[in-house]
């Protein structure tokens, strides 16, 4: 098994069917049979909503992939994805306020967002599979994170983030396999804990 089949298959894995039916495991069992207000609550003063999470993985492969490694439009952009979710923010939501949780979770169309987040994956899934993955050896510069920075994906809370990325001198791949598939696990077993929150198991 290469780099490109490991990467496609745990990247497959871990989102909804609709955008890959392959894979052993996916993600949209944790909110497909939960009601559209447990999806958008926070269900403790300490704990995100699922809709957020869902919305900030999303935002974070889709910067991460078509405008650092790619330098290309975001899918957010290209299919004009804002105003379909009902929102005016772009940024990923690293470093945002409970408030700005809430009004994001509140506002946000939730068929509009499991979408836009198939759409992040397939052009993910697609542009992986024919990468040379021996290119993936660079280290993400200063020029590429400021691409994002200049597009507003950041916002004023996530300033740290970007000369963040910059100092860790990551390669392209340790870039592209944190935020396409370690940092979507590691929310996604957030969702696990909130669900669990709505719906505690029975004693």
């Amino acid at each position: 098994m290469d780099a490109r089949q490991i990467f496609l298959e745990r990247h497959a894995a871990l989102h909804a069917a609709a955008m890959n039916a392959d894979g052993w495991w996916k993600a949209a069992a944790i909110y497909a049979d939960l009601p559209g207000e447990q999806v958008r609550c926070r269900p403790t003063p300490q704990h995100n909503s699922i809709a957020w999470l869902l919305w900030h993985m999303a935002r974070c492969e889709d910067v991460a992939v078509n405008t650092l490694l790619r330098g290309r439009d975001e899918v957010l952009d290209r299919d004009d994805w804002l105003p379909q979710l009902g929102l005016t923010s772009r940024h990923i939501g690293t470093g945002a306020t409970f408030a700005e949780v809430d009004a994001i979770s509140q506002t946000v169309d939730l068929a509009a967002l499991r979408a836009y987040w198939v759409a992040v994956g397939q052009e993910t899934q697609a542009w992986a599979s024919t990468l040379d993955f021996d290119t993936l050896r660079k280290i993400v510069t200063a020029e590429e994170v400021q691409r994002a920075i200049a597009k507003g994906d950041l916002g004023e809370q996530a300033a740290w983030v970007g000369p963040f990325w910059v100092n860790s001198a990551w390669t392209y791949a340790t870039f592209l396999f944190w935020l396409t598939i370690e940092h979507n696990w590691f929310h996604l077993g957030e969702t696990w804990v909130i669900r669990g929150l709505f719906n505690p198991p029975a004693r």
